[in-house]
Protein backbone atom coordinates (compact mmCIF):
# COMPACT_ATOMS: atom_id res chain seq x y z
CA UNK A 1 0.00 0.00 0.00
CA UNK A 2 2.69 2.62 1.30
CA UNK A 3 4.59 1.40 -2.03
CA UNK A 4 1.85 1.99 -4.64
CA UNK A 5 0.99 5.43 -3.20
CA UNK A 6 4.43 7.12 -3.10
CA UNK A 7 5.32 5.33 -6.55
CA UNK A 8 2.47 6.81 -8.36
CA UNK A 9 1.90 10.62 -9.42
CA UNK A 10 -0.04 11.99 -6.55
CA UNK A 11 1.11 14.06 -3.57
CA UNK A 12 0.38 11.90 -0.40
CA UNK A 13 1.01 12.58 3.35
CA UNK A 14 1.97 9.18 5.48
CA UNK A 15 2.19 9.76 9.03
CA UNK A 16 1.91 8.69 12.40
CA UNK A 17 1.33 10.61 15.53
CA UNK A 18 3.70 11.19 18.18
CA UNK A 19 2.33 10.80 21.80
CA UNK A 20 2.33 13.78 23.04
CA UNK A 21 1.51 15.77 19.91
CA UNK A 22 -1.59 13.57 20.01
CA UNK A 23 -1.97 13.44 23.90
CA UNK A 24 -2.40 17.48 23.99
CA UNK A 25 -4.48 17.85 20.83
CA UNK A 26 -7.36 15.27 21.96
CA UNK A 27 -7.29 17.13 25.24
CA UNK A 28 -7.99 20.48 23.29
CA UNK A 29 -10.99 18.36 21.27
CA UNK A 30 -11.90 17.81 24.87
CA UNK A 31 -11.48 21.22 26.04
CA UNK A 32 -13.24 22.88 23.23
CA UNK A 33 -16.55 20.43 23.12
CA UNK A 34 -19.93 22.35 24.06
CA UNK A 35 -21.50 18.97 25.14
CA UNK A 36 -19.36 18.16 28.16
CA UNK A 37 -20.46 14.51 28.88
CA UNK A 38 -18.70 12.88 32.03
CA UNK A 39 -20.49 9.65 31.90
CA UNK A 40 -19.03 9.53 28.40
CA UNK A 41 -15.65 10.48 29.68
CA UNK A 42 -15.73 7.77 32.44
CA UNK A 43 -16.32 5.48 29.65
CA UNK A 44 -13.36 6.64 27.58
CA UNK A 45 -15.46 7.82 25.26
CA UNK A 46 -14.26 11.37 25.04
CA UNK A 47 -10.53 12.85 26.12
CA UNK A 48 -10.12 15.44 28.96
CA UNK A 49 -12.41 17.54 29.67
CA UNK A 50 -10.21 20.25 30.95
CA UNK A 51 -6.51 21.19 30.38
CA UNK A 52 -3.97 18.30 31.65
CA UNK A 53 -0.97 20.68 31.44
CA UNK A 54 1.35 18.07 32.72
CA UNK A 55 1.11 17.03 29.05
CA UNK A 56 2.46 20.27 28.12
CA UNK A 57 5.65 19.82 29.84
CA UNK A 58 6.09 16.77 27.62
CA UNK A 59 5.32 18.33 24.31
CA UNK A 60 8.05 20.58 25.32
CA UNK A 61 10.84 18.58 26.62
CA UNK A 62 10.10 15.60 24.49
CA UNK A 63 8.52 16.72 20.98
CA UNK A 64 10.06 20.31 21.23
CA UNK A 65 7.62 22.81 21.40
CA UNK A 66 7.64 26.05 22.90
CA UNK A 67 6.48 28.89 24.29
CA UNK A 68 4.15 26.86 26.81
CA UNK A 69 1.23 28.99 26.65
CA UNK A 70 -2.74 28.49 26.35
CA UNK A 71 -2.67 30.93 22.45
CA UNK A 72 0.60 28.67 21.41
CA UNK A 73 -0.69 25.31 22.61
CA UNK A 74 -4.34 26.17 20.96
CA UNK A 75 -2.60 27.53 17.76
CA UNK A 76 -0.46 24.41 17.60
CA UNK A 77 -3.99 21.90 18.30
CA UNK A 78 -5.54 23.48 15.34
CA UNK A 79 -3.05 23.28 12.89
CA UNK A 80 -2.46 19.35 13.69
CA UNK A 81 -6.14 18.71 13.14
CA UNK A 82 -6.12 20.58 9.70
CA UNK A 83 -2.93 18.41 9.06
CA UNK A 84 -4.43 15.80 10.39
CA UNK A 85 -7.18 15.93 7.22
CA UNK A 86 -4.60 15.49 4.90
CA UNK A 87 -2.83 11.85 6.08
CA UNK A 88 -3.37 9.25 3.62
CA UNK A 89 -1.86 6.43 5.30
CA UNK A 90 -1.78 6.41 8.92
CA UNK A 91 0.40 4.52 11.22
CA UNK A 92 -1.66 3.76 13.75
CA UNK A 93 -0.80 3.05 17.45
CA UNK A 94 -3.25 4.80 19.82
CA UNK A 95 -6.35 5.33 21.62
CA UNK A 96 -6.74 9.10 20.86
CA UNK A 97 -6.76 8.58 17.51
CA UNK A 98 -10.35 7.93 17.56
CA UNK A 99 -11.12 11.18 18.42
CA UNK A 100 -9.46 13.27 15.03
CA UNK A 101 -11.33 14.21 12.14
CA UNK A 102 -9.26 12.24 9.42
CA UNK A 103 -10.41 12.39 5.67
CA UNK A 104 -12.71 9.58 4.89
CA UNK A 105 -10.76 7.31 2.53
CA UNK A 106 -8.12 7.66 4.97
CA UNK A 107 -6.19 4.38 5.68
CA UNK A 108 -4.75 2.87 8.93
CA UNK A 109 -2.09 0.51 9.01
CA UNK A 110 -0.07 -0.83 12.47
CA UNK A 111 2.58 1.52 12.72
CA UNK A 112 5.25 -1.08 12.58
CA UNK A 113 3.99 -1.03 8.93
CA UNK A 114 5.64 2.24 8.56
CA UNK A 115 9.17 0.97 9.30
CA UNK A 116 10.44 -0.67 6.18
CA UNK A 117 12.84 -3.36 8.49
CA UNK A 118 10.64 -6.07 8.50
CA UNK A 119 9.45 -6.56 5.36
CA UNK A 120 11.28 -8.72 3.15
CA UNK A 121 9.79 -5.98 -0.19
CA UNK A 122 9.96 -3.18 1.45
CA UNK A 123 8.24 0.41 0.52
CA UNK A 124 11.58 2.39 0.56
CA UNK A 125 12.66 0.69 -2.47
CA UNK A 126 10.30 3.34 -4.18
CA UNK A 127 12.96 5.82 -3.31
CA UNK A 128 15.08 4.28 -5.75
CA UNK A 129 16.07 6.48 -8.19
CA UNK A 130 14.35 9.36 -6.69
CA UNK A 131 15.33 12.61 -5.12
CA UNK A 132 14.61 12.16 -1.64
CA UNK A 133 14.80 14.72 0.81
CA UNK A 134 15.47 14.27 4.53
CA UNK A 135 14.56 16.38 7.58
CA UNK A 136 15.87 15.46 10.53
CA UNK A 137 18.50 16.73 13.43
CA UNK A 138 20.81 14.23 12.55
CA UNK A 139 21.38 15.65 8.75
CA UNK A 140 25.45 15.09 8.94
CA UNK A 141 25.17 11.46 10.29
CA UNK A 142 22.63 10.88 7.98
CA UNK A 143 24.88 12.16 4.76
CA UNK A 144 27.72 10.52 6.15
CA UNK A 145 26.29 7.29 6.68
CA UNK A 146 24.60 7.01 3.57
CA UNK A 147 27.25 8.08 1.28
CA UNK A 148 29.79 5.77 2.71
CA UNK A 149 28.31 3.04 4.39
CA UNK A 150 25.00 2.53 2.40
CA UNK A 151 25.59 -0.65 0.94
CA UNK A 152 26.42 -2.16 4.43
CA UNK A 153 24.09 -1.44 6.83
CA UNK A 154 21.45 -3.94 6.20
CA UNK A 155 21.05 -7.59 4.01
CA UNK A 156 18.22 -7.03 2.05
CA UNK A 157 19.49 -3.56 -0.18
CA UNK A 158 16.38 -2.92 -0.90
CA UNK A 159 15.86 -1.02 2.33
CA UNK A 160 18.39 1.56 1.46
CA UNK A 161 18.18 1.54 -1.92
CA UNK A 162 20.33 4.32 -4.25
CA UNK A 163 18.88 8.01 -4.48
CA UNK A 164 20.02 11.50 -4.52
CA UNK A 165 19.97 12.81 -0.95
CA UNK A 166 19.36 15.83 0.31
CA UNK A 167 19.03 16.53 3.35
CA UNK A 168 17.66 19.56 6.25
CA UNK A 169 18.87 19.88 9.63
CA UNK A 170 15.78 20.15 11.36
CA UNK A 171 15.68 22.76 14.09
CA UNK A 172 16.25 20.85 17.34
CA UNK A 173 14.09 22.13 20.58
CA UNK A 174 13.86 19.12 22.26
CA UNK A 175 14.92 18.97 26.12
CA UNK A 176 14.19 22.17 26.44
CA UNK A 177 16.72 23.60 24.64
CA UNK A 178 16.97 27.33 23.23
CA UNK A 179 17.09 26.97 18.80
CA UNK A 180 17.54 30.47 18.44
CA UNK A 181 13.81 31.11 17.71
CA UNK A 182 11.15 33.22 19.45
CA UNK A 183 8.62 30.41 19.04
CA UNK A 184 7.90 27.14 17.75
CA UNK A 185 5.51 28.22 14.85
CA UNK A 186 8.64 30.57 13.61
CA UNK A 187 11.27 27.00 13.74
CA UNK A 188 8.42 26.03 11.61
CA UNK A 189 8.07 28.39 9.55
CA UNK A 190 12.00 28.49 8.71
CA UNK A 191 11.93 24.95 7.84
CA UNK A 192 8.89 25.31 5.16
CA UNK A 193 11.26 27.75 3.55
CA UNK A 194 14.39 25.36 3.39
CA UNK A 195 12.06 22.96 1.66
CA UNK A 196 10.41 25.31 -0.40
CA UNK A 197 14.31 25.81 -1.77
CA UNK A 198 15.26 22.15 -2.46
CA UNK A 199 14.01 20.26 -5.27
CA UNK A 200 13.09 16.46 -4.51
CA UNK A 201 10.33 13.83 -5.26
CA UNK A 202 10.07 12.62 -1.74
CA UNK A 203 10.20 13.61 1.41
CA UNK A 204 11.33 11.94 4.75
CA UNK A 205 11.15 13.41 8.09
CA UNK A 206 11.84 12.79 11.42
CA UNK A 207 11.67 15.88 13.42
CA UNK A 208 9.72 16.08 17.06
CA UNK A 209 6.84 17.93 16.62
CA UNK A 210 7.45 19.41 13.81
CA UNK A 211 7.28 16.71 11.84
CA UNK A 212 3.73 15.76 11.20
CA UNK A 213 2.58 19.17 9.92
CA UNK A 214 6.04 19.59 7.81
CA UNK A 215 4.77 16.44 6.28
CA UNK A 216 1.01 17.93 5.24
CA UNK A 217 3.03 21.32 4.44
CA UNK A 218 5.09 19.05 1.95
CA UNK A 219 1.82 17.55 0.26
CA UNK A 220 0.54 20.67 0.02
CA UNK A 221 3.06 21.78 -2.64
CA UNK A 222 2.18 18.59 -4.58
CA UNK A 223 4.94 16.56 -2.96
CA UNK A 224 4.98 13.06 -1.32
CA UNK A 225 6.11 12.75 2.67
CA UNK A 226 6.90 10.30 4.78
CA UNK A 227 6.55 11.18 8.63
CA UNK A 228 8.44 8.32 10.36
CA UNK A 229 9.40 10.07 13.69
CA UNK A 230 12.27 8.63 15.41
CA UNK A 231 12.74 5.21 14.08
CA UNK A 232 13.91 7.57 10.59
CA UNK A 233 17.06 7.80 12.21
CA UNK A 234 17.35 3.59 11.58
CA UNK A 235 17.01 3.57 8.21
CA UNK A 236 20.52 5.54 7.96
CA UNK A 237 22.25 2.97 10.52
CA UNK A 238 22.41 5.19 13.29
CA UNK A 239 21.80 3.94 16.22
CA UNK A 240 19.82 4.89 19.64
CA UNK A 241 19.72 3.58 23.01
CA UNK A 242 15.39 3.03 22.62
CA UNK A 243 16.15 0.33 20.30
CA UNK A 244 19.30 -1.09 21.46
CA UNK A 245 17.22 -2.17 24.43
CA UNK A 246 16.19 -5.84 23.53
CA UNK A 247 12.88 -5.13 25.48
CA UNK A 248 11.62 -2.31 23.54
CA UNK A 249 8.76 -3.21 20.99
CA UNK A 250 8.45 -7.12 22.65
CA UNK A 251 4.83 -6.23 24.78
CA UNK A 252 4.26 -3.27 22.62
CA UNK A 253 4.14 -4.67 19.50
CA UNK A 254 4.26 -8.58 19.96
CA UNK A 255 7.82 -8.70 18.69
CA UNK A 256 10.63 -11.03 19.55
CA UNK A 257 13.32 -10.14 21.56
CA UNK A 258 15.55 -8.02 20.31
CA UNK A 259 14.21 -7.55 16.74
CA UNK A 260 15.77 -3.68 16.88
CA UNK A 261 18.82 -4.71 18.14
CA UNK A 262 18.99 -7.92 15.74
CA UNK A 263 19.15 -4.35 12.51
CA UNK A 264 22.17 -3.36 14.31
CA UNK A 265 26.08 -3.94 13.06
CA UNK A 266 29.34 -2.76 13.18
CA UNK A 267 29.02 -0.46 10.39
CA UNK A 268 25.82 1.79 12.74
CA UNK A 269 26.95 5.00 13.93
CA UNK A 270 25.99 6.88 17.34
CA UNK A 271 25.09 10.79 16.49
CA UNK A 272 27.80 12.97 16.54
CA UNK A 273 28.14 14.85 19.33
CA UNK A 274 27.24 18.20 18.02
CA UNK A 275 23.71 16.41 17.28
CA UNK A 276 23.17 15.51 20.97
CA UNK A 277 21.85 18.70 22.72
CA UNK A 278 22.68 19.44 26.51
CA UNK A 279 20.20 18.29 28.54
CA UNK A 280 19.20 15.13 26.10
CA UNK A 281 19.14 12.76 29.48
CA UNK A 282 16.02 14.12 29.98
CA UNK A 283 14.51 13.28 26.76
CA UNK A 284 13.11 9.39 27.82
CA UNK A 285 17.08 9.15 29.37
CA UNK A 286 18.33 10.04 26.20
CA UNK A 287 16.38 7.45 24.00
CA UNK A 288 17.66 9.00 20.58
CA UNK A 289 21.46 9.05 21.21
Amino acid sequence: MIYNLLSDDRPCMIARFGGFELSVTANYIGVKSKRKDIISYIRGKTPDLWWNTKTWQYLNNNAGFFPLTLTEIERFCELMLKSAAQVDILGSWQDNEQFINFAPDMKRVKLMLLEPFWNASPWTKALEGKKVLVVHPFARSIEKQYNEQRNLLFDNPDILPLFELSTIEAVQSIGGQAPGFNSWFEALAHMQKQIDHINFDICLLGCGAYGFPLAAYVKSKGKKAVHLGGALQLLFGIRGKRWENPDYGVKAWNIPYGSYLSLMNEHWIRPKKNDIPLNANQVEDACYW
